[in-house]
């Protein structure tokens, strides 16, 4: 777990001395100000002492990076934990459906853990999703090819223990979608998305069963049309796998991580809308771990033996659909995987792609996996 502030753009190392400081008034004045000695002594942020400045005496309200020149919150810095991770896989996969109810599960789901948006821009995207998803009731729309987002800044706090500080975490999420990780490029988004790849603590490879072959064969196509986000008609076999391997390349040029090094980031692959596939004859038995309520939160910590057997109900799962090349290429790329099965919604879409009541499956555990890994939650 990472105890060292980083750039969420950039990903380099900051401290105050890598960052420039700026006053802003109400009429959208700007000027620069400087740390002070005791500033730095204190590890403090500066305060404006510009006479007859509106602002004069009152901390800081924008800071940049020195490195990137990207606005920055300015209370990044001041967390006991940094923590990070990446959403990726092809298009239509569900990262976008995936996000929003696993960030209202986080927020709502009873652990002891106050989550707050660091900056406007994180605030006004998790609003809109929310919105579209638990109130609108519809599909949240795959975000536009070419189009690198910005990352979401989080800070969780831990509310379970008792004194004058409370610690926190930062949480940076970075969200893949837009990128196709078939044929990653050299693009200014694929560069920037590259980055953030390579830069995260864990991976989220998002991974939809309704691109399977067998999958689409044994689901009714008003399931299937309702369930998919694109209009995609390719099987998922040669997709994932090159997904895969295009990944771990991709991660080890740009770390210098030879070809027979297993990649230290945690990859949790995640199979999506578990809902569609109930009417699958090979699908998950009705005593399946898998379709069971998930005990983490509930336990306040990760139940190893719980996502254990979901983590084999799944490849065995794959495997009998004669899909393991998928399996075969992330375990071979990557040190540590665990494979996770959700599904955002709890029901698949009408034909309008309207919801139902959302009632989200298990989208907690890999971040779940992901905290006691970092230490932040204990393992039980």
């Amino acid at each position: 777990m990472s105890s060292v502030a980083r750039c969420p753009h950039c990903l380099r190392k900051i401290k105050l001395t890598d960052l420039r400081f700026f006053c802003v008034t109400d009429d959208d004045r700007r000027h620069e100000v400087s740390l002070s000695i005791m500033d730095k002594i204190k590890k403090r942020l500066p305060v404006c002492k510009r006479n007859f400045c509106k602002n004069k005496d009152l901390t800081v309200r924008e800071v940049e990076c020195k490195h990137c020149g990207e606005k920055i919150p300015p209370q990044i810095l001041f967390h006991d934990k940094f923590l990070s991770f990446c959403t990726i896989g092809v298009a239509g996969a569900g990262k976008s459906s995936y996000l929003t109810t696993m960030l209202h599960e986080l927020k709502y789901s009873g652990l002891p853990w106050v989550i707050q948006a660091m900056n406007v821009d994180t605030t006004e995207r998790a609003q809109l999703s929310e919105q579209n998803v638990y109130e609108a009731r519809h599909c949240p729309e795959g975000t536009k090819s070419g189009i690198a987002p910005k990352p979401q800044l989080w800070t969780m706090l831990d509310n379970s223990t008792s004194g004058e500080k409370v610690p926190t975490c930062a949480l940076t999420i970075y969200d893949g979608a837009g990128e196709d990780c078939e044929h990653i490029g050299y693009t200014a988004a694929d560069a920037t998305i590259a980055r953030y790849i390579s830069g995260s603590q864990m991976l989220l490879i998002i991974f939809d069963p309704l691109l399977l072959a067998s999958v689409r064969g044994e689901i009714g196509l008003d399931i299937l049309n309702a369930s998919m986000a694109t209009e995609r008609q390719t099987s998922a076999p040669a997709n994932m796998v090159s997904m895969a391997n295009s990944l771990a390349n991709y991660i080890r040029q740009s770390s210098n991580i030879n070809p027979g090094k297993r990649i230290e980031a945690n990859a949790a692959v995640v199979l999506t809308k578990l809902d569609a596939l109930r009417e699958m004859q090979g699908g998950f038995g009705a005593s399946s771990t898998i379709l069971k309520e998930s005990p983490h939160a509930k336990m306040r910590g990760f139940v190893e033996a719980d996502s254990a057997m979901v983590d084999l109900e799944i490849r065995d799962w794959l495997a009998r659909q004669g899909e393991t090349a998928f399996l075969d290429a992330i375990d071979a790329n990557f040190k540590n995987v665990r494979v996770f099965g959700v599904s955002s919604f709890g029901n698949p879409p009408d034909q309008q792609k309207r919801l139902a009541k959302v009632r989200p499956h298990r989208v907690l555990d890999p971040i779940m996996w992901f905290l006691a890994h970092e230490g932040v939650i204990p393992t039980i």
